[in-house]
């Protein structure tokens, strides 16, 4: 006899028998102990999750094989005893849930993240027991039942999608007996479900197709297992209507026909649309006459016919006169009434074979055919301005407007159709401009430059897109202090072909359109983002940006300035100046006077720009609340040498100083202006004696190396030094008199006096040296010498003159050649005798 079994041997060998067991079944399935640690991962289990036995047996770590964060299997709440979560974790069915002998059975979506895909399984877990009733373990089972689910879930839906379908459906028997319908088809024709049923859907014929409409369609169904279009059928009430149907037959999986569904949708408000749109595709709703699309085709039928038979066809584009202002005095009902009658006068004015059509607005065109001479169009547009300009009343109102209509001739005008509308368009416009009221053809010419015109804008529009635009900026400075007061800002563009442009050559191109408030908003944002990096480098500037008419008279200007203006918070409004045209302020002064405030109270400058050109009255400089005054290059330039240029700026400053306002002078060419300046008051000055306009990455040099002009040191005295201003000036006088003597070898002197001449070269300095300048440097060593050359220049100036009226021309051209050289002389002595008073000054 065997030895009798040791008890614990028994209990192993059945453990590992158990063990052996469930890895071998074909069912997935798992086991944990009572800690909740894997036992058991049969093959079965690693091929539904993905999980390796390898990877989960002795872990609880079972989890991630169907969630993808800890959450408990149904296994684990077994082992916890936590069976009230059954419900809550899952929706359970009738029947599932816990059986007698503590066993559970669910069903649920797992995330199965190892496969990255959903599984619906189903789940079975089962406890294990010692002989002692102690839970010592569970094994889990799974079921994949998502097919089953996703087909049943499929079923459902499309027992959803057949009942809350908006298209009617019906299903029929292969012999076309109806086996149901949804409720979509007993909404569209009346027919309740339990009427229809066992009756074939002949039942709904309407009698509008005939025989062999039904027989095609259903040899289609034979032949290829569809049929759809569009049928009348007629409801329960009788009455008759349009549906779009769809057949199919459906086979099994022997290709066997089993039954029929047809579809179908009540398409009557789709064919009343279809009906409207057709009638507004070709005709104007308000005026019922041929629209643009029915224009298109008229005229193009217009033109062959024309070419055939050697006609001339005129397409005239009508335009009224000041309608909106009917719009806005009698309202839109009646403009629309007023368009309605036009529209009837136009039809009654034309030749029967004509065309008149609206395109919208109060825009008509006339397309008037077979014309054999312009004769004939002659007395036709005379008629139409006739009828148009008669006396209209609509509800008692008087309405009284003109037209304007341009006109092109085919075939002279030999173009496409869409540009034939566009030249009676422009010569439209060009009626308009030239008085209204009347019609004008179209001038090929013009019409090139308005071409070119607009080439240029476009291309001018590509520049600013694509940064070809630059900003150079001018120095701005208070000569009596010698300090940089700010800079302006002025407009180039970098031109790929022509280099730099300066503003002139393009600016007036685009003054009149939209694109000049594009390019000012550009402007604004450069100049106010080059402020901020020069207070990053720790220069605090001011800057002056021109803004243009159409730009500053623009409805949003406030409002987008502010904008612009918060874009940069690191720089104050008040480092901001505006330069407006003196004669853009004097066009509507109350209302350039509300911009300005509303400008000036978020902190921005003004300055009226080209000062004294617009013959300001007193009144409008006193309303207009500008800061600074510029005074106009203009005058600047010819101060020197011209008393009322220099009597003009005196009375700017006088205005500017019994106004409170700054004043400063543009276009400061010379020392010499600088000087005359300073002397009548202006301090403040920009031109090409301080700094020609330079790039922002230059301005920062120049800073740095700037130094005022010795010369403005002497322009410092007051009214009771201005006897020193021809000293002053006489670096600029000697350049001016040499230029001109020189000059007038080329011009007709010969019936001037000799003696008038050397009179015209004297200047205010030779007056100057022979009295005041005598009687307060006469002494000095450097007055001699000066007086000595400048004798001689006279000298040498009137026997230039005499030699040319004697037709001595190359002597008195060798004659100039000393003069030049005298003049280098006289002006290296004048600088060194200005610069000696002026270190006697600082002294």
């Amino acid at each position: 006899m065997n030895p009798r079994r040791d008890p614990r041997e028994a209990i192993a060998l059945d453990q590992d028998f158990a063990i052996a067991l469930v890895n071998q079944l074909v069912v997935p399935a798992f086991v944990l102990d009572a800690d909740c640690r894997v036992v058991v991962w049969n093959a079965a289990c690693e091929r539904l999750t993905g999980m390796r036995a390898a990877e989960v047996i002795g872990t609880a770590e079972h989890w991630r094989a169907f969630y993808r964060a800890p959450k408990p299997c149904l296994a684990d709440l077994l082992i916890q005893g936590r069976l009230d979560e059954l419900r809550d974790r899952y929706d359970l069915a009738v029947g599932e849930g816990l059986d007698e002998s503590g066993a559970a059975h669910v069903e649920g979506w797992c995330d199965m993240p190892l496969l990255h895909t959903e599984r619906y399984l189903g789940l079975d877990a089962g406890p294990i027991r010692d002989a002692e009733g102690r839970l010592v373990a569970v094994v889990e089972t799974l079921r994949d039942l998502t097919e089953r689910q996703r087909a049943q879930t499929a079923l459902q839906l499309n027992a959803s999608v057949f009942e809350n379908s908006q298209e009617g459906i019906v299903i029929t028997d292969t012999s076309s007996r109806i086996l149901d319908v949804n409720a979509a088809f007993t909404r569209v024709t009346g027919y309740p479900r339990e009427e229809v049923l066992g009756r074939t859907p002949a039942l709904l014929k309407s009698g509008l197709q005939d025989d062999q409409f039904y027989q095609e369609m259903w040899h289609r169904l034979r032949e290829f297992g569809q049929w759809s279009g569009e049928i009348w059928n007629r409801r329960r009430s009788g009455e008759v209507y349009p549906e779009m149907l769809r057949i199919n037959a459906v086979k099994d999986a022997e290709g066997s026909l089993t039954h029929y569904v047809g579809m179908f949708s009540d398409i009557t408000d789709l064919k009343d649309a279809q009906r409207r749109l057709e009638s507004l595709a070709n005709y104007d709703a308000l005026t019922s006459l041929p629209n643009r699309v029915l224009l298109s085709d008229r005229l193009h039928q217009a033109l062959a016919n024309a070419k055939r038979r050697d006609r001339l066809v005129a397409i005239c584009f009508l335009d009224l006169d000041d309608f909106k202002l009917v719009n806005d005095h009698h309202g839109h009902d009646a403009g629309d009434r007023f368009l309605v009658e036009i529209a009837k006068r136009l039809v009654r004015t034309v030749r029967g074979g004509d065309t008149v059509a609206r395109l919208g607005g109060d825009e008509f065109v006339l397309l008037i055919t077979e014309l054999r001479n312009t004769d004939e169009l002659d007395l036709v547009l005379e008629r139409t301005l006739e009828t148009i300009d008669a006396p209209f009343e609509i509800d008692g109102i008087a309405l009284d407007v003109s037209a304007s209509i341009g006109v092109t001739l085919y075939p002279f005008d030999d173009v496409d159709p869409d540009t034939l509308l566009r030249h009676a368009d422009q010569a439209m416009y060009q009626a308009k401009q030239l008085g209204r009221n009347r019609y004008q053809l179209f001038d090929m010419e013009a019409a090139a430059n308005v071409q070119h015109h607009h080439q240029e804008l476009e291309r001018m529009r590509r520049a600013l897109q694509h940064g070809e635009l630059r900003l150079f900026y001018q120095p701005k400075v208070n000569m009596r202090t010698g300090k940089v007061i700010g800079v302006e800002a002025l407009i180039r563009w970098q031109h790929p072909e022509r280099g730099i442009l300066a503003p002139a050559e393009f600016l007036p191109l685009v003054e009149q359109s939209s694109l000049i408030v594009d390019i000012g908003e550009w402007v604004l944002h450069e100049a106010l983002a080059q402020l901020a990096e020069w207070s990053l480098q720790g220069h605090e500037l001011n800057v002056s940006v021109n803004i243009a008419t159409r730009h500053f008279q623009h409805i949003d200007f406030v409002a987008r300035l502010q904008a612009i203006l918060a874009e940069y918070p690191g720089v104050a409004p008040e480092r901001l100046e505006l330069e407006i045209l003196e004669s853009v302020a004097l066009e509507d002064v109350e209302a350039m006077r509300a911009v300005i405030a509303a400008c000036q109270a978020m902190g921005v400058r003004f300055a009226l720009d080209d000062f004294g050109t617009g013959y300001s009255s007193l009144n409008y400089l006193k309303q207009l609340p500008a800061e600074t005054l510029k005074v106009d290059r203009s005058f600047v330039r010819d101060m020197l040498d011209d008393q009322e240029d220099l009597a003009i700026i005196e009375g700017v400053i006088g205005l500017a100083s019994v106004f409170g306002k700054e004043v400063i002078a543009e276009g400061v060419e010379t020392p010499e202006h600088g000087v005359m300046l300073m002397r009548i008051g202006c301090d403040h000055a920009q031109g090409y004696a301080i700094a020609r306009p330079m790039p922002a990455d230059s301005m920062l040099d120049w800073l740095k190396g700037f130094e005022p002009d010795p010369r403005w040191l002497l322009g410092r005295g007051g009214q009771g030094e201005r006897f020193d201003l021809p000293l002053l000036l006489a670096q600029y006088d000697h350049v001016k008199w040499v230029r001109q003597v020189i000059g007038a070898l080329d011009a007709d002197v010969s019936a001037l006096p000799l003696e008038d001449q050397a009179e015209q070269c004297r200047r205010r300095f030779g007056v100057w040296l022979a009295g005041a300048g005598r009687d307060r440097y006469g002494e000095l060593p450097e007055y001699a010498e000066i007086e000595r050359i400048h004798a001689r220049m006279h000298e040498v100036s009137t026997e230039i003159l005499r030699l040319r009226v004697n037709g001595q021309w190359e002597a008195a051209r060798l004659q100039c050649m000393e003069l030049i050289g005298m003049k280098r002389q006289i002006l290296a002595k004048l600088d060194c005798f200005q610069r000696a008073l002026v270190d006697g000054k600082r002294s």
